[in-house]
């Protein structure tokens, strides 16, 4: 693999290390990434394991497989703080990015037009915005990707090898964040749908043996390990049936497809720029001649298989749907790249990406090195957890009002950051509460008040 660092590489870069800036190197974190950076401290730490996670001394969570925490728990064993997290995350984009090249290089794209891919990919909101989010995710779009790329590995050379293998990456899909990363099961019949470089019966069977490499691991756990036994049954119930019966988090089925067509705008708009220039300089038909529309019509319904089958539940997110965005950036560079190589630039323009490739590297530095330190997100919240934590011994469980027992954010924050958990009301030296509310009874005393919360400590007389 040799991928030469080009300007229009090093643009996309910096430009993708420009949108994450406000949020790359600060105190912060969305709440779902912030549940799993204290999973995953938790394992580095033997509070918590792979099949019994725990993100509190008073609570455990079956909300997700723990695959992600276990790869994310070495960088605590390097610094406790949550900036590790973020670099962990962070770098899981980056091997993303990387499997993408490996991806286009497989399917005959050249080199030096990957940064069409990669800026297609970078420029989606929802990619930016989830680098540093710490999201699970992140770390399934590369196992996706890998079973994808052993797919195509496969259709040329060692077929049961790199069928089984991808199907056995689509089980460590399952392990970061269950179902939602096994879409690609359906990548061998769209292959010979659109392609027909195999026969039906050999995409098939090929479904099969992938379903069979995914299946035997899950399956040994599950019957070979009673922790791992537990924990499948109580994922299924709590996330998965759970998920399908009782929660709404928008108010139609087709709210995904919604926020997947919303989100692919940008790439789309770069792709109609493009267009644009390959007309007016009289090379958009010789360009349409030389044009893979079969294989990008490919990866694009791939893409669309992990968007679909979310509508059968009525709870969707936006970053449910991150490990299609590469598949949709490929799909673009497919277009784009016979447009690219004949469309025609002069010195001066090579020379103004260049420079603006170089500004965007040194903003990049700039602008990441400005915001680390700072408050990137829950600045209020922040503020009364380290002040009212300050107040705590670490390690301690307090009580606390039934308001904040579901104010997860706040929960983790104060795990992560001492260890303190929360009950419900009960005899503890300390209580936390709204800024509002009243203690259980007259023995607290008042300790700290903050923005929005306050802590009692009970008189010892």
């Amino acid at each position: 693999m040799r991928l030469k660092l080009d300007k229009y590489l090093l643009f996309t870069i910096g430009l993708f290390f420009v949108l994450i800036s406000p949020a790359f190197l600060t105190d912060g974190m969305f709440m779902d990434g912030l549940w799993y950076a204290t999973l995953s401290k938790n394992m580095a730490e033997g509070v918590s394991s792979f099949w019994i996670p725990r993100l509190t001394e008073t609570r455990y969570a079956w909300g997700q497989p723990s695959l992600a925490y276990l790869l994310e728990s070495p960088f605590f064993m390097v610094g406790k703080t949550l900036y590790m997290a973020k670099i962990y995350s962070v770098l899981t984009c980056v091997c993303t990015g990387i499997v993408m090249y490996l991806v286009w290089r497989e399917i005959g794209g050249e080199s030096k037009n990957f940064w069409i891919v990669l800026l297609s990919w970078v420029i989606i909101p929802t990619i930016s915005w989830a680098a540093p989010q710490n999201l699970l995710e992140n770390t399934m779009s590369i196992f996706v990707l890998l079973s994808v790329l052993m797919y195509l590995k496969s259709t040329k050379s060692r077929r049961f090898l790199y069928v089984l293998l991808s199907g056995l990456l689509l089980a460590l899909s399952f392990l970061t964040k269950g179902l939602t990363g096994l879409y690609p099961l359906a990548f061998p019949l769209i292959y010979w749908l659109f392609l027909r470089k195999t026969k039906l019966h050999y995409s098939i069977v090929d479904t099969l043996l992938m379903a069979f490499s995914l299946l035997m691991p899950i399956l040994a756990f599950y019957f070979l390990n009673d922790n791992a036994h537990y924990f499948l049954i109580r994922y299924t119930n709590e996330q998965i049936l759970n998920s399908i019966e009782n929660v709404q988090t928008v108010d139609t089925r087709f709210a995904i497809l919604l926020i997947f067509f919303k989100e692919i705008l940008l790439p789309l708009a770069v792709v109609g720029v493009i267009f644009l220039i390959a007309w007016k300089q009289n090379i958009l038909r010789k360009s349409l001649e030389k044009m893979d529309i079969r294989l990008a019509l490919t990866f694009m319904v791939l893409a669309l298989t992990g968007v679909i089958p979310m509508m059968v539940s009525m709870k969707q997110r936006g970053f449910y749907i991150i490990t299609v965005f590469p598949i949709v950036a490929l799909a673009v560079g497919v277009v784009m790249e016979p447009l690219l190589n004949n469309i025609r630039t002069n010195m001066f323009f090579e020379r103004l990406v260049k420079i603006i490739a170089v500004v965007m590297l040194v903003a990049a530095i700039v602008l990441n090195v400005s915001f680390a330190g700072k408050t990137g997100r829950d600045v209020k919240l922040l503020e009364d957890v380290h002040s009212i934590s300050s107040q705590i011994p670490e390690s301690s469980i307090i009580g606390t009002s039934t308001d904040i027992t579901s104010q997860w954010s706040m929960m983790a924050y104060f795990y992560f950051y001492k260890k303190i958990s929360f009950d419900s009301p009960k005899e503890y030296p300390y209580y936390l509460c709204g800024k509002n509310d009243t203690p259980p009874d007259s023995s607290y005393m008042l300790c700290v008040k903050g923005n929005d919360y306050q802590l009692f400590k009970k008189d010892s007389k």
